[in-house]
């Protein structure tokens, strides 16, 4: 009696396992918006500085969030890419402005030079005057400008008088100084005025009158600051 053929036995195929799920990624997400700070920080001056940092902070965030496994991975490629420009934008933004911060210092620098160069090189006019109806004054007057003195007297002068002398605005040494001295003679009894001009402006005037009637007018400066006698 033959027997019926044996069936092959039939392997049982393993259950599916459910698709893992992956959940949110916390640290893309960190990664996205310290990126995104950094990028609008770029754009700042002086704050790029630290923004640079920032965008640092962002994109080693960034590249640890990609390897999370069980993470999404969108904010984490978004806040990579953000970062990593923010970082790129930082640089060549701060070497700009620091290039035109310099400059404008710079010229600051030379165009403050200049000025005291062109005042240093500036020439006034100093113009010494007496007046009066005297036919024997005696007139003597001092200039110290620029660390240089000069005093000069004329005698038995008939009036007016009247000397023009050219100085330096400035120099090494800042402070300048003019005076003069008038004195009727023996038969001078009329008025007798004195007065010293610099560069247009009247700063220094006297009058008497008598005979040996004596006018003084004086005046010193330091920088801008002037004082009159």
């Amino acid at each position: 009696m033959s027997m019926p053929p044996s069936q092959p036995q039939q392997q049982p195929y393993p259950a599916p396992q459910p698709a893992e799920q992956k959940t949110g990624n916390g640290l893309g997400v960190a990664a996205l918006v310290v990126g995104i700070v950094a990028f609008v920080g770029a754009f700042i001056p002086f704050v790029n500085y630290a923004s640079g940092f920032l965008a640092f902070v962002g994109l080693v965030l960034g590249v640890i969030a990609l390897f999370l496994k069980g993470k999404r991975k969108g904010s984490a490629i978004a806040g990579t890419i953000v970062s990593a420009l923010a970082l790129i934008l930082s640089i060549v933004m701060a070497l700009v402005y620091t290039a035109a911060f310099a400059s404008a210092v710079s010229d600051s620098i030379d165009k403050t030079i200049a000025e005291e160069e062109a005042k240093a090189n500036q020439e006034i006019v100093v113009v010494y005057e007496v007046t009066g109806a005297a036919q024997d004054a005696s007139v003597t007057y001092s200039t110290y400008n620029d660390g240089s003195s000069g005093t000069e007297q004329a005698t038995g002068t008939a009036l007016p008088f009247s000397k023009e002398i050219t100085v330096k605005a400035g120099g090494d040494f800042d402070w300048s100084s003019y005076s003069l001295i008038a004195t009727n003679g023996m038969e001078d009894a009329g008025e007798i005025s004195c007065s010293i001009t610099v560069d247009g402006e009247v700063v220094s005037e006297q009058t008497s009158s008598g005979e040996f009637a004596s006018v003084t007018c004086s005046t010193s400066s330091f920088g801008d600051e002037e004082e009159t006698e």
